[in-house]
């Protein structure tokens, strides 16, 4: 059998590129020396791969840039944030209407109507210790103070958001008063009492209700946030530089802000 001869492109002596050797270039001889600081093709290979390969890993680093240092004000609102996120895609009732001040009130068979409050302001009842209420039956005017939550932190007001008879009080909330949290729509309901039609002026329809719930939203999201900014005006620490851990909005403001802020956003406008 004859002896097969092999013949190279490459002539003898010449310097093979390293990028050649490294699969990465098809044919390029080196006429640097291999000085490679100095050769534009090697900086224009060493660009390329270093994008392709940012761009491959991108969906492997991702988990990480969650955990890039942010301000304290950054974790702050996001975590204001995931607690409102689920208010708003709550589904309010369609059976009933609902006032700037967080209140519903819905018309029973007998002609009187329930009140309660909304899902927005009863998430930050929490816990709820005790509530005291007024006896009734009794007159009462709008703006009124009726019923006081007892929180662990202190006491939030309620005021009558119109002017009625209270003819009744929940005798659920004596024995289970976390249900004016838990279920404010429906087993939390507060009071029943008798008004004329004209003092509904200031209630809004089902129809209407999702603009103002947003706006309601805007303006707890807003109060907290100024709330924070009053407390801690450079607040720039993080949780990688010794910044405060946080866990939920109350912990961050403390007991006595976090009180303040609620009583405030009863009474905020929409």
């Amino acid at each position: 059998m004859e002896n097969q001869v092999s013949y190279s492109v490459i002539p003898s002596g010449e310097l093979r590129c390293v990028w050649m050797d490294a699969g990465i270039a098809g044919f390029k001889l080196c006429d640097q020396e291999f000085r490679c600081d100095s050769c534009e093709f090697n900086k224009s290979v060493t660009q390329q791969q270093t994008e392709k390969t940012l761009s491959l890993s991108q969906e492997d680093r991702e988990p990480l840039s969650n955990n890039k240092a942010i301000t304290a004000e950054g974790l702050f609102r996001r975590t204001l944030k995931n607690n409102l996120d689920g208010l708003r895609s709550f589904e309010v009732p369609h059976d009933r209407m609902f006032t700037r001040s967080h209140f519903w009130i819905k018309q029973n068979e007998a002609g009187e109507y329930r009140i309660g409050i909304n899902h927005i302001i009863a998430n930050f009842f929490r816990p709820i210790l005790n509530i005291v209420i007024s006896k009734a039956p009794i007159n009462i005017h709008k703006h009124d103070p009726f019923c006081w939550i007892i929180l662990p932190s202190g006491a939030i007001t309620l005021r009558s958001p119109l002017d009625a008879i209270i003819s009744r009080f929940n005798p659920a909330l004596h024995q289970k008063p976390n249900l004016l949290s838990t279920s404010p729509f429906e087993e939390g309901w507060i009071m029943e009492v008798s008004a004329k039609s004209k003092g509904l002026n200031g209630f809004i329809s089902s129809v209407d209700s999702r603009q103002l719930m947003e706006r309601m939203l805007h303006n707890v999201e807003h109060s907290f946030t100024q709330a924070f900014r009053h407390l801690h005006p450079t607040a720039g620490t993080t949780l990688f530089d010794g910044g405060i851990g946080l866990d939920n909005v109350e912990s961050i403001l403390g007991s006595k802000v976090y009180l303040g802020v609620v009583n405030r956003i009863l009474h905020l406008p929409a």
